[in-house]
C-alpha cells in the first residue's frame, strides 16, 4: 500500500502540473513544447523541429513575466537541448539541464523524465548519478507513467550495449533483473544478440523467456522469432511463435506494434501478409507519437495501402511529425514533396534545398541528398 507521503506528493505534483497547463499556448509552447508532455499547452513540436534561437528568445520573454512556471522552464530546456543537437553547442546542454532541474524541482513530470537522462549519463554540468535518475523516474510515474517507463527502458537498453557504462548503472539493472523486472531482464538480453556461442544463445533464450513471462512485450516478440526459426536451442514451434506475437501485440508498447506491423506488411515470421492489420498497428503506434510509425503510416496514406484512402496531404503531415522527431526517411520524403509540389506544397526546389540544409545539421542522409542534388 502506498504511504500517505507518497500519495500526497503525487497529488501535489498533479496540482502543480495542472496549474502549469492552464491558459492558451504561448509562443514558447508553440515553438518548444513537447508533444509527449501530458501538461503541454498546444500540440507541441519534436525536438529536431525546434528552431533554437527563436524558441529561446520566445521562452525567455514569457518567463520574464512568469519566471517560476515549470512548463515554460521545461520548454526552455528543450529549446537549449535542441541547440545542443542542431548547433553543436555543448554549453547549451548544460543550460538545458539547469532548466529541466528548475522545473523538476517543482514536481513537473516531463522535466523529471528528461532530467533523469542527464543524471544517468552525467550530461551538461550535472554529475553522473544513476540512483538520482531512478528516483526522478519513480516520482514521474505518478502522473506520466508512459513516458517515465519508456525513458527507463531506453536507459536500461542503451546501457547494456555501452562499453562506457559504469558499475552503478549496471548494478541498478542487475538488481532490478534479479527482482524479476521485465525491462531489466530484456535489457540484459540485448548484448547477447551479438554473441554466437552456444552458451550466449542459451542465455539469450533464458532471459527472453523470463522477461516475457514478466510482461516484456519486446521479449515476447524476439522470442517469437526464435521459436519460428527453431534457433538458440529452441525447437521450431510455429504455434508458440504465433502465441508470443499475439502476446506482444496485446501490450501497450508502440515500438513493438510497429515492428510487428512490418512483419504483417511483408508476411514474415509466420504472420500472413495483411496490409490492413499492418495499417492498424502503424496507426496505433503513430497515435502514441512513435516517429518511425508516423513515417510508415505516411507511406500507407501516400500509396493508399492497407484499406486507407490515398491522401497525400495526410502523408505529408505525418512525414512532418516524424521529421521533427529526427526521422531521416521522413525528412527526405517531405523534401521530395516540397520539390515536386505534392502533399499540399507548391513545387519549390529552393524551399526543399533549404529544408534539407537545415536537416543536414543533424542528418547525414540529408547531407547526402543535398550532394546528390548538387546543392551543398
Amino acid at each position: 500500500m502506498q504511504s500517505c507521503r507518497t500519495i500526497v506528493a503525487g497529488l501535489f505534483g498533479l496540482l502543480i502540473a495542472g496549474a502549469a497547463s492552464a491558459g492558451e499556448p504561448t509562443a514558447c509552447d508553440r515553438l518548444a513544447g513537447s508533444p509527449t508532455d501530458p501538461n503541454r499547452a498546444g500540440a507541441g513540436i519534436g525536438l529536431y523541429g525546434i528552431e533554437p534561437a527563436e524558441a529561446i528568445v520566445a521562452c525567455e520573454k514569457v518567463l520574464a513575466a512568469d519566471p517560476s512556471n515549470p512548463r515554460l522552464l521545461f520548454n526552455l530546456g528543450r529549446a537549449h537541448d535542441a541547440s545542443s543537437l542542431l548547433d553543436k553547442r555543448p554549453d547549451q546542454k548544460a543550460q538545458a539541464g539547469r532548466n529541466f532541474k528548475a522545473a523538476a524541482d517543482q514536481g513537473y513530470p516531463a522535466a523529471q523524465v528528461a532530467l533523469a537522462a542527464f543524471y544517468w549519463y552525467g550530461w551538461g554540468d550535472l554529475p553522473r548519478d544513476p540512483g538520482q535518475a531512478m528516483r526522478l523516474l519513480a516520482k514521474a510515474m505518478a502522473s506520466d507513467a508512459k513516458e517515465a517507463n519508456a525513458q527507463r527502458q531506453n536507459l536500461f537498453g542503451d546501457t547494456t550495449f555501452n562499453p562506457d557504462a559504469n558499475e552503478a548503472q549496471l548494478r541498478i539493472i542487475k538488481d532490478a533483473a534479479d527482482a524479476g523486472d521485465a525491462d531489466a531482464l530484456y535489457a540484459l538480453s540485448l548484448p547477447l544478440n551479438l554473441g554466437g556461442s552456444p552458451v550466449a544463445q542459451a542465455e539469450l533464450a533464458r532471459l527472453l523467456h523470463k522477461a516475457a513471462a514478466h510482461g516484456s512485450a519486446p521479449a515476447a516478440r524476439d522470442l517469437a522469432r526464435l521459436y519460428f526459426r527453431g534457433s538458440h536451442g529452441l525447437a521450431k514451434n510455429p504455434d508458440e511463435s504465433l502465441r508470443l506475437f499475439q502476446q506482444a501485440m496485446a501490450s501497450d508498447d508502440p515500438e513493438v506494434w510497429e515492428s510487428i506491423a512490418m512483419l504483417y506488411e511483408r508476411g514474415n515470421f509466420g504472420l500472413p501478409k495483411d496490409e490492413k492489420q499492418a495499417a492498424r498497428l502503424y496507426e496505433q503506434a503513430s497515435n502514441e507519437g512513435l516517429a518511425s510509425a508516423q513515417y510508415d503510416l505516411a507511406r500507407f496514406y501516400e500509396e493508399g495501402k492497407g484499406g486507407l484512402p490515398r491522401d497525400v496531404r495526410e502523408a505529408a503531415r505525418l512525414y512532418g511529425l516524424a521529421a521533427d522527431q529526427g526521422n531521416s526517411d521522413a525528412v527526405l520524403a517531405l523534401a521530395r514533396d516540397m520539390a515536386e509540389g505534392r502533399g499540399g506544397f507548391e513545387a519549390n526546389k529552393p524551399r526543399a534545398v533549404e529544408y534539407l540544409r537545415r536537416a543536414a545539421r543533424w542528418s547525414p542522409r540529408a547531407k547526402d541528398e543535398l550532394a546528390r542534388m548538387g546543392a551543398q
